[in-house]
């Protein structure tokens, strides 16, 4: 009798067991980073991690912003009341929606630490192994927590909650896309966080999802028409930058994003940016000025763009003449 009630209580465990080994075993551990203390977290979804490294980006989400001074409270309850018509003064003019401190940002900030308080480590995961450092030298990751019993994806969860919308700004999630739809349209369903009207949050998440979505099918296009296609090249991959030296002289065609437009004197530069120190440069000489204008660069520059062009090197960096304006072009 005692050995059938041994049995009785081992073969449970082992088969907890087993699966949890089968899960492990159906793990890409190339994906992993690591296990890591928080040592801090300064907002929603941003994170320092004890002997990382290097700061991390948490990947497919977008929290509101929050005053981290030491009066944080103080100031935010000083915008809470005038919300909105505040953040109509600080968008001003601008065609796109902004980033600013926001009361919600501060709930949210609380809320993570609330969430964190009693996790003891977490695992990061990366999304690929085709782009881990972002444009600002940060870790792409997902963030991986144990809390009762179970594994919580930290990113899903503050979209599931609404503290957050499924940020595909730089691309659908390639790990769980299937998991920030669902998410998301719980979280609306419910009315929670940022989708209910009550809340002193950013108003304009209609345009932002629009946009944000705009880009992230650019990328499924690019991928689907001419990823692997000879003479082009993706900023957004780190192999396909690794390869520009090879393709030296020869017309290429360079897809990305426009970091930053340099217009106090000639030659401009337009920077498709891979990194903040490295990417390919369109170079503009005066007597293309005319040209130059006729491309809504404004516009372009919140979105992915082509560029074509010979690709030639200078004083280290990657350089594209501009001569014409059908080079540039958006899909």
């Amino acid at each position: 009798m005692k050995k059938k009630l041994i049995y009785k209580l081992i073969l449970p465990i082992l088969f907890i067991f087993s699966l949890s080994f089968l899960n492990a075993q159906d793990k890409d551990s190339s994906l992993i980073i690591g296990n890591y203390i928080i040592t801090k977290i300064v907002d929603g979804d941003t994170f320092k991690f004890k002997d990382l490294g290097k700061s991390t980006r948490l990947m497919c989400i977008d929290t509101e912003e929050t005053f981290k001074s030491k009066n944080a409270k103080q100031k935010t309850e000083e915008i809470t009341a005038g919300w909105l018509n505040h953040y109509k003064d600080k968008k001003g003019s601008s065609a796109y929606p902004i980033k600013m401190d926001s009361p919600f940002g501060y709930d949210t900030w609380q809320w993570a630490k609330d969430f964190m308080s009693d996790v003891d480590s977490v695992r990061l995961e990366k999304e690929d192994n085709l782009r881990v450092i972002d444009v600002y030298d940060r870790y792409l990751v997902y963030v991986i927590v144990y809390k009762k019993g179970k594994e919580i994806n930290y990113n899903i969860e503050c979209v599931k909650t609404g503290h957050s919308p499924y940020y595909a700004k730089y691309g659908y999630s390639r790990r769980f896309h299937k998991e920030f739809v669902e998410a998301q349209e719980y979280a609306k369903s419910n009315k929670l966080g940022i989708w209910n009207p009550k809340t002193k949050c950013y108003p304009d998440y209609k345009e932002r999802l629009e946009w944000w979505d705009k880009r992230a099918k650019q990328i499924n296009k690019y991928e689907s028409k001419y990823q692997n296609r000879e003479n082009y090249f993706n900023l957004l991959n780190d192999e396909d930058f690794k390869k520009l030296d090879d393709n030296l002289g020869k017309e290429v065609i360079i897809f990305g994003t426009i970091g930053e437009i340099f217009k106090t004197k000639f030659p401009y530069l337009v920077r498709y940016s891979h990194s903040r120190t490295k990417g390919v440069d369109l170079v503009v000489f005066e007597d293309k000025e005319e040209q130059f204008n006729q491309i809504n660069f404004d516009e372009y520059k919140e979105y992915y763009s082509y560029v074509k062009g010979k690709l030639v090197k200078k004083y280290g960096k990657y350089r594209i003449v501009f001569k014409y304006k059908n080079q540039v072009w958006m899909e």
